[in-house]
Parts: structure tokens; sequence; C-alpha cells
């Protein structure tokens, strides 16, 4: 058997090609690593196109994607100011700890901390951690892959497979999922305590599984459901006389992840956890189709149009490339990968599949009941990643056993050729960015706020909860001010959302009035814009007509009152002469 140019040192203990790899590891290492950096920061540019032509403006109009940008950018700005009141977020006024009802974000934040406190917008912070999420998730499923191959190009293929494929491309809005790279580095971590049964290796499974918690409540859970799946599949590499040991130190382990996760993660044990379980789909036809759903241009032309509509719940097909290839891992018989990695990739891939059904089958229900977080995953249909992972990891080492069967000077060309082949297959862009000027996303209503009380502010109108993601524009906007908001958005919301929706929408009746003053707010802003035409003129007469509702300012139809504090006079007294 011919070895690939491109083997590196520091191989899986067990595979073929490890023997007689010790030296020349520093500078070699260092090089190939950089090669990485640079084939996968050119495949970002172009999977991305155009957000790197002008990050600092490039915007998705998404509100997914304004919320993150918020959710960092508030990060960077509190952790200097108050750190232990971090999750004490601006939005959702009077509720404490209002970041808890969004993603945690907080190490995409501490990543993006330094470009927000060099001056970044929260929409250029936003966007670099866009590029730098596929690129840290791109290295370490390239990390992980040549662990076990020893093959430099088969781990840049299974990561351009994991990293720039259906299911990251059409999710590009959300960074929590672009910050993958705690999955395969925690697969990783534990495959070498598996094998090596040491201290350190089950140390670093605590540590990404506390990254990935830190990240997204979605990406903690799919990491320990996949690493439990791993764990049981791979019994066979620690069942006999290491069991004992590798119980120990995993079990010591989750214990110490598990407290810091209590102390650091406290807010969200005590949330209104009112998020139903959604299926995604009606049966289970249904939710398997997307697995062959794709936003990818050539799939989409050629063959995939009719498992694609516009509501489709996911678009997790892997690609025709991936699949073939991993195929090649099993009719290859496994020499290029270590003793259980394909039984291993296999039972992730079909735990991911199986609870990608949610409530479809029995077996949701039942890993629910030892697994309460599982029903917070209002889309089951995520559980689809561990496959999409594992078929990309297969992929890698079904390509190290073909390449090693051609010719040496064929073998680099082959890798290139075929990286090319994956990327046009999978390729999304030109995605549909566009520029995104200051004034849109922060009004220019929003610089007379000096003049105002200090305090929170009520932003009308206050949409109702269906409808509750348009609060996104109200909190990028506030990132400028940073003034507490009765608005907000995330995965769910509070009580007192509900109530503000329900008392404001009769703005400026005296129960609305009432209502601001006894959360403290006094001062109101009223995008009229986003009124129809003669309720913004109910509100403009009803307003003029009360002499505890000042205008403050107006900029077109945009509206600044401030609310008198209660003093003992009627609500709703009419100015005298009115």
């Amino acid at each position: 058997m011919r070895s690939a140019p491109g083997v590196v040192a520091g191989l899986h203990p067990h595979h073929p090609l490890a023997a007689g790899v010790h030296g020349n590891v520093g500078a070699g290492r260092r090089h190939r690593h950089a090669l990485a950096a640079a084939i996968f920061l050119a495949l970002i540019v172009l999977h991305t196109w155009p957000l790197a032509s002008d990050p600092a403006r490039m915007s998705r109009i998404h509100d997914d994607e304004w919320l993150n940008a918020w959710a960092v950018s508030w990060i960077a700005h509190q952790l200097p100011r108050a750190p232990l009141d971090l999750f004490d977020a601006n939005m959702f006024h009077p509720a404490a700890q209002a970041m808890r009802y969004t993603e945690p974000l907080v190490v995409p934040g501490l990543i993006g901390a330094p470009f927000y406190w060099l001056g970044a917008s929260p929409l250029l912070t936003h966007n670099l951690l866009v590029m730098a999420g596929l690129l840290l998730t791109a290295l370490a499923m390239h990390r992980l892959v040549v662990h076990w191959t020893g093959d430099f190009w088969s781990g840049i293929l299974a990561a351009a497979l994991l990293t720039f494929g259906t299911a990251m491309a059409t999710r590009i809005a959300h960074i929590q999922f672009l910050h993958f790279y705690a999955f395969p580095f925690a697969v990783l971590a534990l495959d070498r305590l598996l094998t090596g049964g040491r201290a350190r290796d089950a140390a670093w499974v605590g540590l990404w599984v506390t990254v990935a918690a830190l990240t997204s409540g979605y990406l903690v859970v799919l990491v320990v459901v996949a690493l439990g799946a791993a764990f049981v599949m791979r019994a066979g590499d620690w069942w006999g006389r290491r069991a004992a040991s590798i119980a120990v130190r995993l079990g010591g382990a989750a214990a110490v992840t598990g407290a810091v996760l209590l102390l650091l993660m406290r807010p969200y044990l005590g949330a209104e956890l009112r998020r139903a379980l959604v299926v995604d789909a009606g049966s289970i036809g249904e939710s398997l189709q997307g697995f062959l759903r794709t936003a990818a241009d050539l799939h989409y032309a050629l063959w995939s149009e009719r498992f694609w509509s516009g509501d489709a719940p996911s678009a997790m097909f892997p690609g025709v490339v991936a699949i073939v290839l991993a195929g090649a891992a099993f009719a290859t018989g496994g020499r290029h990968a270590p003793p259980g990695v394909r039984r291993m990739l296999t039972g992730i891939a079909a735990t991911g599949i199986v609870l990608s059904l949610g409530m479809l089958t029995p077996i949701y229900g039942w890993l629910a009941t030892v697994m309460p977080p599982l029903l917070g995953m209002r889309s089951p249909s995520r559980f689809g990643m561990l496959a999409v992972f594992a078929v990309a990891a297969l992929a890698g080492i079904g390509w190290s056993a073909v390449r090693a069967r051609l010719e040496p000077r064929w073998q680099t060309a082959a890798a290139v050729s075929l990286l090319a082949l994956a990327t046009v297959e999978s390729l999304h862009a030109p995605i549909p960015y566009r520029e995104l000027t200051r004034d849109e996303w922060y009004p220019p209503i929003y610089g007379m706020l000096e003049a105002a009380p200090p305090g929170p502010i009520a932003e009308l109108p206050v949409p109702r909860s269906v409808f509750f993601h348009e609060n996104a524009r109200y909190l990028l906007a506030s990132t400028q001010h940073w003034r507490p908001i009765l608005n907000g958005f995330g995965g769910f919301y509070p009580e007192s959302y509900a109530e503000a929706v329900r008392r404001l929408a009769t703005f400026p009746s005296d129960d609305a009035v009432d209502y601001l003053r006894s959360v403290g707010v006094q001062t109101v802003i009223v995008h009229g814009n986003r009124l129809r035409y003669f309720h913004f003129r109910r509100v403009l007469v009803e307003a003029d007509r009360r002499s505890d509702v000042r205008l403050e300012a107006q900029l077109g139809r945009d509206v600044i009152y401030r609310i008198a504090p209660h003093d003992g006079r009627e609500a709703g007294t009419i100015r005298p002469g009115r």
C-alpha cells in the first residue's frame, strides 16, 4: 500500500501509518495548519460571497441575524463593566436576567469582543463571527479526521463537506450554529480518552462540553447526545481492565463540568420554559425528506426541487460526494481508520436520524425523561446535524483509503480536484446579502434620546407574541444607547412581555399609561411607519389631549413621548384649552 503525501505526525496510536512517524513535527505541522487555514479562508470567502466584500454593511436583513448581533455586542459591552451581571441584558424590561430567553453566545461573544472594543459596529462584529465560526469549525473537523487517518487532504475534504454543506449554508444567520467546533473537538477528546485512558483527555471532554453550553443550548444537547452514542458504540475500546479507570475519569469530568455549568448557567435554570416541542413534519416520511432537501443550485436544478419547499423545516442533504465517499469508508474495510471509528460514526448518524423525527418515534420521549433539555428543542430536525457530521467524517476516511491507492504523483491533484467538485456541488453563493446603512438599523430618531428622561424605553408597536421576532430591530438599535427596553426577542419570552403586548396596544389610554408608570418607563418611541395610518393618527391626537404624555421629539413618522410620573392628577387629564 502506498503512503499518501501529507501524512502527519501525531497519528492515532492504532492507525497503521502511525508506526515510525515520530520526528520533524514542529515546522511541518505549523505549515500544514497554515495551509489548511488558508484553504478554509478561501472557501469561506467563496461560499459566503459577497459578505467579505463589505462585512461592515452586509446584512441578510434577518431577525435572527440582528438578534445575534445584539447578543454578542451586549456581551462585549457588559464584560468590562459588570461581568457578574452578564445575563442582566437590556431587553424584556422589567424581567430579570433577560439573556436567559435567548442563546447564551458567550463563547462567540468573547471571540468578537476585541473587534467590538476596537470600534467595530454590531453588524461588523457579527459578520466577522460568521467567518470565524466557519473557520474554527473547519479547522476542528480537519484536526479530527487527520487524527484518525493521518491524511492532510482527507481532513480538508471532510472539513469542507461539514462546514460548507447545505446544513450550514442554509443557517448562515445563526452564528450559534456556525460555531460548531466544540462538536468535533469533543469527539476527538472522547476518542483519545477511550483509547488512551488519560485523565487530561477526560478534562478536555468536559471543557468542550462547557464551550458548547456557553455557545448554544442546542449545541450542548447535540454534543452530549453524540458523546453518549459514541461511548456506547466504542464499548469494545474501553470495556475490560480499563473500564473502571475510564469510568472514574469520565465521571469526574462530568461532575466538574456539571458543577461549572450550574454556576455559570444558573439563570437558565429559573427561566419560564414555555417552549412547546415543535415537530417539523407531520409524518416520518416528511421528516426524512429533510435529509434530501438542499438549497444548493446544482442539486436543486437537477433533482432535489421536488423535495424542497419554502416552508421546509430543514435542509440536511450531506451531498453526493460525501455519500459516495462515506460508502467507500465501508467498502475498503476501514483500514485507514482506527478500530471502532466507523462503528462509532454509524451510531452517531443513526442516533441523529432517529431523534430528528422528534415525537414521531417513542425514542425521543424516552430519552427526554432522562435528559429534560430535549423538551426545549423547538426543532428536533437539528439532530440531523449528527448525521451530517458522521457522513462528512466517514467521507474523509473513505477518501483516505481511495487516495492511498492512487499513484503518488496523482494524489494531491486528485485531492484538489475532488475538493473543487465538492465545492461546486454545495455552492450557494452569491448569498442574498444587502448593504445596510446606519440609518436603516439605527434610525435618526434615536439620536434624540439624549433629551429624554433616563431609564427604560418602550418601543411601539409591541409585536404580538407570534410576531415578537420583529423586536430584533429594536434590539439592534439599542446597542447604541444600551438603555433597558420593554421589547425583546429570543427562543421564548417572559410573562411581562405578554402583559406589555396586551396593555400597550391601546396607548395612550389610561391603562397603557398606568402600566408604563408601574414598570418605571418614562420614554416611549412610537414608530408610525409600522402602524396603520389611522392608528398612528389616533395615537397622535389622543396623546396631544393628555397632560401627562408630552411630545419630546418627532422626526417623520417616528415620535418620542415623555410619560409624566404619577403626581396625583387623574390619568388622562385634558390640557386646558384642548
